[in-house]
């Protein structure tokens, strides 16, 4: 195993990714996310807040980025009215179309 570095600035919605290979970004919310690594590779991630559970897509595509932004904000309204499957049913048309 080896060491690694990384730190993350939140500024809203947006996220700065700061690691040894560069500066990343994504956006969003708990639950959904998209962006690009340091590396330059994008990726869609969907998950169950709290839970330690979800899935990254290495195909993202910066046309999901209207798409995370409302789900940052109907996620959180979904699971506090106890809507688990309703928010894998958003997470898995999300990766369906990236």
């Amino acid at each position: 195993m080896g060491w690694y570095f990384r730190r993350s600035l939140n500024l809203g919605p947006l996220r700065l990714n700061l690691s040894r290979r560069g500066v990343g970004w994504s956006v969003g919310g708990r639950g959904l996310r998209v962006g690009e690594t340091a590396g330059k590779r994008r990726y869609t991630q969907a998950s169950i807040p709290g839970t330690g559970v979800g899935y990254r897509s290495a195909r993202g595509c910066l046309l999901a980025i209207p798409v995370a932004i409302v789900a940052a904000i109907l996620v959180p309204v979904l699971l506090s009215a106890g809507l688990v499957s309703a928010v894998m049913a958003v997470a898995a048309a999300l990766a369906r179309a990236v």
